[in-house]
């Protein structure tokens, strides 16, 4: 069970590391596992959880990481297990790690599908000195990337050859700033092209970019493929009432606010710590109302003239952001979220006015909170569709950023009069 990192009273450097190594065996935890399982003859997940830590992390910094010498990763490895675990546990730890160490070849231009290197985040490539991937081809997609065989199986049945959206989640996943409503000059040293004209890529430090997010409040944090399902929206700008149902952070009733200036708009959650957030952010913005979804519904029926439900979902198109997604049971998954999303469509449905629009967005890949979806609007709320729109997952480690997107879906429909 994955928990938040808690870094104590590390320097800012060892803080730094201590990140680095967590997003790296989370990234690569199906690879860790096997290469450490199969050199060292035993299943690592049968392993106990302190031991399970402690090889990871040491196979990760060993194989993934530059920054500190290999000696040194080991030695520290060691000196924690027989004092975490217990004084024997150094020695199995040492010559695990010792074998892993060994693995470790050259790095290649790319991976290519073969048996003897993984593939890296910025495309290139990891050869590996005595041992293989399986011969199998679904299988050695899963661990080299670091990716459920049932879900790349899924990726599989969906694209036919899931090797471009299973190596996309390796990719470092770049910041993108939406600037589609800023109302000052955009030419900044820290702000490079995108594909899409209504984004940036911020390639600056993390201090420069906390500095230019509260000096303006007029661009913001959003891929380009999050952005699109209010972008693209074609209702007019007499809109006087929105509802986001499902607001969360608040970035796309941020969008909302920009593109119907004129509007009220109604920014709803359910979670507590969500909802202060969404205070915080709004408080002095006399547009927007932060409201309780239990007092929205008995406020609201009926009465607004869009309704956005941003729905939570699987998170498939956005793996190379939320890594720890990849890691999820997907049927189980889809299980338990498409009633919620149902749910929340009716919902958003009794919002709605006569004539009303409901935009549904998700940032998955699946058909099943997607397409699918759309159907049942269709067939059990009786709305209309008026627009459709999928983006899947776009680029690799060697492309620019200013290819990236996200993978996201969308669709707007109507009630009807």
């Amino acid at each position: 069970m994955l928990t938040d990192l808690h870094t104590g009273s590390l320097e800012h450097r060892d803080t730094a590391l201590a990140i680095a190594i967590v997003d790296a065996v989370i990234t690569r935890w199906i690879t860790l596992d096997y290469i450490l399982s199969t050199l060292s003859g035993r299943i690592l997940r049968e392993q106990e959880p302190r031991m399970q830590a402690v090889l990871l992390g040491g196979a990760a910094q060993l194989l993934l990481m530059d920054r500190v010498p290999p000696h040194a990763i080991i030695d520290e490895s060691v000196e924690w297990a027989k004092t975490n675990i217990r004084p024997k546990a150094g020695g199995m730890v040492n010559a695990i790690l010792r074998k892993v160490s060994r693995t470790k070849g050259t790095k290649r231009e790319s991976w290519g599908h073969h048996l003897d290197a993984i593939p890296l985040a910025d495309g290139t490539s990891l050869g590996l000195v005595g041992i293989e991937l399986p011969q199998s081809g679904l299988e050695r997609l899963s661990i080299a990337c670091s990716i459920p065989t049932q879900l790349v199986q899924r990726l599989e049945n969906q694209f036919g050859d899931p090797t471009y959206q299973t190596l996309h989640t390796l990719k470092r996943a770049p910041t993108v700033l939406s600037v589609a409503h800023a109302r000052e000059t955009i030419d900044l040293p820290i702000l490079s092209a995108h594909d899409s004209p209504l984004h940036r890529v911020f390639v600056g430090k993390r201090t420069e970019l906390v500095e230019l997010l509260e000096s303006r409040n007029d661009i913001w944090v959003q891929d380009a493929a999050s952005s699109r399902a209010i972008d693209e929206i074609d209702v007019e700008n007499a809109t006087s009432l929105i509802i986001d149902l499902c607001a969360g952070q608040g970035t796309k009733t941020r969008q909302l606010c920009a593109k119907y200036p004129q509007a009220q708009i109604i920014a709803g959650e359910l979670d507590e710590a969500r909802l202060s957030t969404l205070a915080t952010r709004f408080g002095d913005n006399a547009q927007v109302k932060v409201m309780h979804i239990d007092e929205l519904f008995d406020a609201q029926q009926g009465g607004a003239d869009i309704v956005l439900t941003d729905v939570p979902c699987s998170n498939t198109g956005v793996l190379a952001r939320r890594r720890e997604a990849r890691y999820r049971p997907m049927k189980q998954q889809l299980a338990r979220l498409v009633p919620i999303q149902q749910g929340i469509v009716r919902q958003g449905y009794s919002l709605l006015k006569a004539g009303g629009t409901l935009i549904y967005s998700t940032c998955s890949l699946e058909h099943d909170e997607n397409e699918d979806m759309v159907q049942w609007m269709i067939s059990k709320c009786g709305l209309m569709l008026t627009s459709e729109h999928r983006t899947n997952p776009k680029g690799l480690g060697q492309d620019p950023n200013a290819l990236y997107h996200d993978g996201a879906f969308s669709a707007v429909l109507r009630k009807d009069d």
